[in-house]
């Protein structure tokens, strides 16, 4: 996600991120092939080991739907069943719930997987004309009931059966599936394999995963024994669209082998890079990554080499400075060239940062060769308190990604996480499903149709500045999407509060929450600015107005502007907002 919804001290977890014919070594018969998953009621014990044997040296695959392909010069997801463009509109599934004093994604857990409830929302989201759902493989990664096996290598069989089931619920309900991998699993081994690499050199956990040998040995061990375990299970896999290598890819910038400044290291590709370089820093952070998707997708073509296989990708936070900080590396421009991924996921959401400024980071500008997905973008509730302004950022989001190359939108998430978890947001189930109403392709079918959108308050969260204000009664208060609390400059007129919206809007209406004692008689000019320099009226307001009033600025056409400034000349009390709307595209 956005931010991390957890933390240890040694590594940063995600806790809230089909096919039965046609498996089988070539020399069995048709009917050898034809598989059955087995019954609801089949739950093996969590100790069986599930851990990998050598792979038959060929398998027959499984037949895939989607592909991609260059589409009037631009690459495009295909249905090659449908003979027809595939636009992927879905959802990021969790189950976040506590657990342990924590919360976690729990969605294939033993004790938490509810296959009744899946059935139920994979045929809502097909009835409301999704196409695509995003889970998580092992953000439950460690105790009794999660990927690892606890108490042995290899994997928890349990909680592969119900992988497998959700699979075949997949597949016969009519929805694809990208399944992702947030992280090795603490347990069942492959942890200690990973970090056995770390030394003064790489740091252990996302560096040592990622670029020493070690750490490629975890990787491919755990996904053979993972599509394995699915396998042998008779999982189908008809219906993943895709296997996401990682949910999130990113180094640690201020640990070994990044923070040194001397020193010549060699990475899992056998290549030397001299630490004194930033120039071989940045060198070794792409063919680093290069090579371990090179290794794992290995793995993943051995078992299902017709699927599409991509990763996700956290903000890069160059050429353009993004609001939550530095502490992670990541390279994607140059990845979009040379690294084997047959799409790319980028995450981005609303609030912190401007869109195009993260586009530009990821080195997409201009880009045409794979398709690139926003595979996580949402509404968290401390940005977008009101759930009607949520939506409408989400629809005027998704739209102008459009018009910046995205070819799929996956909304987060399915569900709200419970009680305080950090970073929750807009679920499509919340109040009545308005948002999962509102994003849907039966309601909402062409993700670019900008015509189609309500305008959004565009005011919300914004930069904003005033003459003055009391300490409790900060300026930020008056567009914070709250109408209780308010700015409060503490003076008397003449005073002044100013929004800039961070780009042009074509503005369609301005509202304005008047906080005030006594009532009395006010007057307030509304301007607005291209440049923050010229100012333009819109519109002076004078008369008598009291605590709560809304004055509006609605113009008979839209009117473009950037800033906007209210100055009040005349009051009774002391000047104060308590919520500006800027209603715009």
């Amino acid at each position: 996600m956005k931010k991390a919804i957890g933390i240890k001290i040694s590594r940063i977890v995600l806790i809230v991120g089909a096919f039965v014919f046609g498996f089988c070594v070539i020399t069995c018969s048709k009917e050898d092939a034809i598989r059955t998953p087995p019954p609801e009621n089949s739950v093996p014990t969590p100790s069986e080991d599930t851990t990998t044997v050598e792979p038959p040296e060929v398998i027959l695959q499984a037949p895939h739907a989607i592909e991609t392909k260059m589409i009037d010069g631009a690459a495009k997801f295909w249905n090659k069943d449908k003979n027809e463009e595939f636009v992927m509109r879905g959802v990021n599934y969790t189950w976040i719930v506590a657990h342990n004093g924590i919360f976690q994604d729990r969605f294939f857990a033993p004790g938490n997987f509810d296959r009744t409830r899946v059935r139920a929302d994979f045929e809502l989201l097909v009835a409301k004309g999704y196409n695509t759902i995003r889970i998580f493989m092992d953000t439950c990664n460690d105790g009794p009931d999660c990927i690892g096996n606890a108490s042995a290598p290899g994997l928890n069989s349990a909680y592969i059966a119900n992988m497998a089931e959700t699979l075949q619920i997949a597949q016969d309900e009519g929805i694809f599936l990208i399944l992702t991998s947030n992280d090795l699993p603490d347990t069942g081994n492959y942890w200690d394999i990973s970090n056995a690499g770390a030394n003064d050199q790489f740091e252990g956990y996302r560096n040592a995963h990622y670029l020493t040998p070690k750490g490629i040995e975890s990787a491919q061990k755990y996904w053979g024994d993972l599509l394995k375990a699915l396998y042998d299970r008779g999982a189908p896999f008809e219906n993943v669209l895709a296997w996401s290598i990682l949910n999130e890819q990113w180094y640690f910038r201020d640990k070994p082998p990044f923070s040194l400044t001397s020193q010549i290291v060699t990475t899992a590709n056998g290549k030397n890079y001299d630490m004194a370089s930033a120039g071989d820093k940045k060198l070794m952070a792409v063919e680093g990554i290069v090579h371990y998707i090179d290794k794992v997708r290995e793995i993943i073509n051995i078992y299902d080499s017709n699927a599409l296989v991509t990763m996700g990708f956290f903000n890069p936070d160059y050429p353009n400075p993004i609001g939550l900080g530095n502490f992670r590396y990541v390279e994607t421009a140059d990845l979009l060239y040379q690294a084997q991924l047959d799409f790319f996921d980028f995450h981005a959401y609303p609030g912190d940062d401007p869109l195009y400024p993260l586009v530009e980071n990821y080195g997409m500008v201009g880009y045409v060769l794979k398709p690139i997905i926003l595979g996580e973008y949402g509404a968290f509730l401390d940005r977008y308190p009101n759930l009607d302004d949520a939506v409408k950022t989400m629809q005027s989001y998704q739209a102008e990604a459009c018009a910046y190359g995205f070819n799929g939108w996956l909304y987060w998430g399915m569900y709200r996480g419970e009680g305080n978890a950090n970073d929750t947001s807009w679920g499509f189930m919340d109040e009545n499903q308005e948002m999962l109403d509102a994003m849907a392709p039966v309601n909402y079918p062409d993700p670019c149709d900008e015509n189609f959108l309500l305008p959004a308050n565009v005011a919300l969260n914004k930069p904003v500045t005033a003459s003055a204000n009391l300490p409790d009664e900060t300026p930020i208060m008056a567009v914070d999407g709250d109408i209780v609390s308010q700015w409060g400059s503490g003076l008397n007129a003449t005073q002044w509060i100013a929004l800039d919206l961070e780009t042009d809007y074509d503005i369609y209406k301005i509202t304005m929450r008047v906080a005030q004692y006594p009532s009395g008689s006010t007057t307030h000019i509304l301007e607005a600015s291209t440049d923050g320099s010229t100012w333009d009226t819109l519109q002076t307001f004078t008369g008598e107005t009291e605590e709560a009033d809304v004055l509006v600025y609605e113009p008979a056409t839209p009117v473009q502007y950037r800033y906007v400034r209210i100055t009040t000349t005349v009051s009774p009390s002391w000047v104060s907002w308590k919520e500006i709307e800027v209603w715009g595209k």
